[in-house]
């Protein structure tokens, strides 16, 4: 039934690049965009992730941190925490990952590589919260935080899984970043993205699905407003070649986000633009929805 959600994901995604290499060697060479590139650094040569949440700024100690930010979790089930400064006037972007209990957290500090990873007993990605804060004058200065741990099913995904019986087809399994480029959607609002992933192993292959999440302050509350797909990476195991290698069946699509200038309800729409074929989406400000919608 995996494959059969990546069959269904694939029908759901624009037609992008693909092509076909003679050997494992040669898939690098033959991907096109960043994202693949690192996903296949790591998985298949070993490259260290980068430090896609940063770090708490000096001085501010975790204890503090995670007691306002997750004010319900245990810190002994706590598996990491980060931050990066947004704006101006010392405002950072802060999160907490954790764990259902020390054993499930201890595990994962193995293997989380930098992310907030797949919670094992539950099938769903471990529970991250999001803070916006001030640090000034070694000062914790509270301005918005989730009240809930992050676990939002992307709507590229939603579909995926009305039309199938599986149970496996969850959420995303996994945070690894935040996206911090300056996504204005109203002109009194910026917004700030988190970035996260599903993957799906193949016998000699596999797929990785990048999700793009936005969310805004909405008085002392972080709510999310947009979800969707931003690349998909895919290699399938092909032929034999005589001399034992074997080939390689790639496939990418890759979507950028564009700020329009017409406005619903005074928000900007939002256009999620193929780099491949150039065709897009537009996405429009529900106002019940308090959030975008195709």
């Amino acid at each position: 039934m995996k494959k059969y959600f990546s069959l269904v994901l694939l029908a759901m995604i624009s037609p992008g690049y693909a092509t076909t290499v003679q050997n494992l060697d040669s898939v690098p060479s033959a991907i096109q965009h960043p994202e693949g590139k690192r996903i296949f650094a790591e998985q298949m040569m070993g490259a260290t992730p980068a430090k896609g949440f940063g770090e708490l700024p000096q001085g501010l100690d975790e204890n503090p941190w995670i007691a306002w930010v997750a004010p319900n979790e245990d810190p002994k089930n706590l598996i990491l925490t980060g931050a990066k400064p947004w704006g101006k006037d010392g405002k950072y972007i802060g999160v907490a990952c954790f764990a259902d209990n020390p054993a499930d957290a201890e595990q994962a500090k193995k293997y989380a590589n930098k992310e907030c990873p797949e919670n094992n007993n539950s099938g769903r990605v471990n529970k991250l919260y999001l803070g916006v804060f001030s640090w000034q004058n070694q000062q914790l200065q509270p301005i918005a935080r989730s009240e809930k741990p992050l676990d939002q099913l992307s709507a590229w995904n939603k579909n995926a899984e009305k039309e199938s019986d599986d149970e496996s087809i969850r959420p995303l399994a996994y945070y690894t970043k935040l996206d911090l480029a300056p996504y204005r959607i109203a002109p009194d609002t910026l917004a700030f993205g988190v970035r996260g992933g599903y993957s799906n192993a193949y016998s000699g292959g596999g797929a990785f699905y990048e999700v793009l999440e936005l969310y805004m302050i909405k008085d002392n509350k972080i709510i999310n407003v947009f979800s969707d797909l931003v690349y998909q990476y895919e290699d399938i195991a092909g032929d034999w070649n005589q001399d034992g290698t074997r080939q390689h069946d790639i496939s990418e699509s890759k979507y950028i986000l564009k700020l329009r200038s017409a406005k619903t309800k005074g928000f900007y729409d939002l256009e999620r633009v193929n780099l491949q074929d150039k065709s897009s989406h537009i996405f429009r400000w529900s106002e019940s929805l308090q959030q975008y919608v195709p």
